[in-house]
């Protein structure tokens, strides 16, 4: 008798078992459908969103790059096919699991993964630098993901009919891990302000749209001497040189002028085409007030030369050199000249006892003295530079006296 009972035992066992193995993991049932179809309309609107308006000019460059200039990258369509095949990942994923992951939100983060590598450009991409944190960060994280994914699909075999939970919580759990998804990108990206801005200001002035790019604004902290480059391209190209540069941050003295290739490059835009606007490329590197005088000594010189040439001296402070350029300019009336101008030569005219050019203007003189006046006011050094950025930024004599210091 005992013998039959340990073997019914044992054969009970066995089933049990074979029936738990069987049973380990089990498909999701109709009450996450709502969780499901939320968690892919969320993805779908965050990963279009994330690269129509913010990544897009960063995979532009990217392509551009990467295709030696061959293909375009188009912003509309980029958007959509990345975000379609994120999605296609994340459904053959839940497919080949046979939907037996309990949370449908946590098949999405290999398809954050990949946005997440494909917008990680580093600035350097075009001297064929690439970001080496995914060689390691990425099979981390995927090991993290599949522990994770394990352990829903094991809640989810284990749970009773009592664990139910109402359509709702289950939406409300799968947001919260899409939003930690999210964050995800947001934080392993490249979200460089200062690279991002850089960048559309370079695709709008290679698309030939000046006044946009004109209009975008960076604060001072956030200039490079690249952003100053592609300015004053911008605004030669206006005729607006000599008016508008020192209305923006300013970064880099007039090495700062044209492209070297190294410190100051273009990623999207022609270098060539930059060295055509001024005179002629040279295959040979020369900093910007070299290459400037050589071409204007050996007749290469056009139109938007003498602005890059006086501009190149401002930047530079050195208005003796300045003053002695318009002085050679007999046809320049000094009412004609652009602002910028102006004020150099009023400044020139105040720190000269003896100038080679006069100059006088009735309001930016009396403006350049309220500015003394602030400067000699206010002994904080600080609040003295304050003071005067808020009240003459956009001038020539805030750049000579503080600017890129």
């Amino acid at each position: 008798m005992a013998e039959t009972i340990h073997s019914g035992s044992f054969s009970c066992s066995i089933e049990e078992k074979l029936k738990m193995a069987k049973n380990k993991f089990i498909t999701r049932g109709n009450d996450t459908t709502m969780a499901t179809i939320v968690c892919g309309i969320v993805f779908c609107i965050f990963s279009f969103i994330y690269l129509y308006f913010y990544q897009d000019d960063l995979l532009a460059m990217e392509q551009h790059i990467l295709s030696d200039g061959l293909t375009k990258y188009n912003r509309l369509v980029g958007a959509l096919i990345i975000t379609l095949l994120a999605w296609l990942l994340q459904y053959g994923i839940d497919i080949a699991t046979r939907r037996s992951v309990k949370f449908p939100a946590l098949n999405y983060f290999p398809s954050a993964l990949l946005i997440a590598i494909l917008t990680d450009i580093s600035p350097d991409i075009d001297h064929g630098c690439h970001s080496l944190k995914w060689l390691w960060l990425a099979p981390l994280t995927l090991t993290a993901w599949g522990i994770g994914s394990y352990a829903s699909a094991c809640m989810l075999a284990n749970n009773t009919e009592h664990d139910r939970k109402s359509p709702f919580r289950i939406i409300g759990e799968n947001l919260i891990i899409m939003f930690f998804i999210m964050i995800f990108v947001g934080v392993t990206a490249n979200t460089d302000r200062r690279f991002h801005k850089r960048m559309k200001i370079e695709d709008l002035i290679a698309e030939g749209h000046y006044d946009k790019a004109l209009e975008e604004k960076t604060e001072r902290k956030d200039a490079d001497s690249t952003t100053t480059m592609l300015r004053a391209y911008a605004l030669s190209k206006k005729d607006m040189l000599g008016e508008k540069l020192f209305e923006y941050p300013v970064c880099g003295s007039s090495e700062a002028l044209l492209p070297n290739g190294t410190s100051v490059r273009c990623m999207l835009c022609n270098e060539a085409d930059i060295y055509r606007h001024v005179a002629r490329p040279l295959k040979q590197r020369k900093k910007p007030m070299d290459y400037l005088l050589w071409m204007r000594k050996h007749g290469y010189a056009k139109r938007p030369l003498e602005d890059y040439l006086l501009c190149g001296y401002l930047l530079d402070r050195q208005i003796d050199l300045f003053a002695k350029e318009i002085a050679k300019d007999d046809s320049l009336g000094h009412k004609k000249l652009p602002k910028h101008y102006r004020e150099a030569l009023v400044l020139y005219n105040h720190l000269r006892s003896n100038p080679i050019v006069t100059y006088h203007n009735d309001v930016m003189e009396a403006d350049y003295l309220d500015m003394q006046t602030i400067i000699k006011s206010n002994p904080n050094a600080t609040k003295r530079k304050a003071l005067v950025e808020d009240a003459y930024g956009n001038t020539y004599w805030y750049y000579y006296f503080y600017g890129n210091k």
